[in-house]
């Protein structure tokens, strides 16, 4: 199906559309990259990456600008061509800790990043004005603790902060995803995600910009996250000064009241001292939770704060589940996700957001 149609058939069915839709759409921070490989692009070339979006029911699109690397060239954390060799093998030392084939892959969509940054493009950039010039919300999103691929710790994905600070992971010594996580409690961690945004803010002309808490979720050490919630909330305030009255703050963090305060992410106390504009309540990755408590969520935030619900791609009923023919990862379909949404808009939700 064509996405313009698959956009604006999603919520048709659960009520009627808005003036101005109600869809958000997080864009991946290296998807254009590569979908993009072995062409040499043009200003116009990624402006037109916009065009797909007008006159369909989005009405916000939230370009993510990191995982643990930049999308840019970045001066306060290391970006994704950062050490690459353009005429260096596939094998050159950034991708020594990978297979050829995913090298080879790897070095196409890198090399995508790298080259545009030589030609003195900037898709971020582009796409956020080109958004404006098609009246869509043009926000930034921001990972605050991203962990792909920590099982490989010399991974071409990983920052050198990262790398070179071990000790400030939740638990240092234990190997598992979750606990490499970079702990907020270390005034290190805030300060390194609060000068990226800093950059980011002055860098870009945005409507608003999104603090993503959900990649990934963990942000303090087990049991500490409702005693260091505080610091968060601190760093919010931080960003809200920064930002200034115009621009707008949004949030992703997980499907419950509970399970944020639990994790440390404190979203009622965030909106009500008004340092956040939109709420999105999220499962997270490769499941889906057609029972979000959407209403609790609106009764707990003030009236004036947008209230989203949100999507990712994964179908599967807990993390651990298998699909047909044993397949672990099942993926939404338009009509699963139609489904998921009449729920949610029957809960009050202001808007879907679809998680790239």
């Amino acid at each position: 199906m064509d996405r313009r149609v698959f956009l604006n058939t999603l919520t048709a069915s659960a009520a009627p559309p808005l003036p101005w839709g109600r869809l958000i759409l997080n864009e991946d921070p290296n998807h254009y990259f590569a979908t993009r490989t072995g062409r040499r692009l043009a200003a116009s070339d990624v402006s037109r990456f916009v065009d797909q979006y007008a006159g369909t029911q989005v009405r916000e699109l939230f370009f993510n600008v990191n995982a643990m690397r930049a999308g840019f060239a970045s001066k306060t954390r290391t970006s994704f061509f950062d050490g690459y060799d353009p005429n260096g093998a596939d094998t050159q030392p950034l991708f020594a800790s990978i297979s050829p084939s995913e090298a080879k892959a790897a070095r196409a969509w890198v090399h995508q990043a790298w080259q545009l940054n030589q030609d003195g493009l900037d898709p971020y950039r582009l796409w956020l004005a080109r958004a404006r010039r098609h009246r869509i919300g043009a926000w930034i999103s921001v990972r605050m603790n991203d962990l792909h691929n920590v099982a490989d710790e010399r991974h071409y994905l990983h920052s050198e902060f990262w790398k070179s600070h071990p000790q400030l992971r939740r638990i240092p010594y234990r190997q598992d995803q979750r606990n490499k996580a970079l702990d907020d409690l270390h005034p290190e961690v805030r300060e390194h995600n609060f000068k990226f945004i800093e950059e980011v803010a002055g860098r870009y002309s945005f409507d608003g910009l999104e603090l993503d808490w959900m990649r990934f979720g963990f942000h303090f050490t087990p049991g500490r996250e409702e005693e260091d919630a505080k610091l968060l909330t601190e760093f919010h305030r931080r960003v809200r000064r920064l930002l200034g009255p115009k621009r707008r703050v949004a949030v992703r963090v997980p499907s419950r009241p509970e399970t944020a305060q639990r994790l440390g992410l404190d979203a009622v106390t965030w909106a009500r001292e008004g340092l956040v504009d939109i709420v999105t309540v999220s499962n997270f990755w490769r499941t889906v939770d057609n029972d979000m408590p959407i209403s609790l969520w609106r009764r707990l935030l003030p009236a004036n704060v947008t209230l989203c619900a949100g999507l990712e791609l994964g179908l599967n009923a807990f993390p651990g589940s298998v699909a047909v023919g044993e397949r672990p990862f099942q993926t939404n379909s338009i009509e699963t996700v139609r489904g998921s949404i009449a729920a949610y808009m029957a809960q009050g939700a202001d808007r879907i957001y679809l998680f790239n």
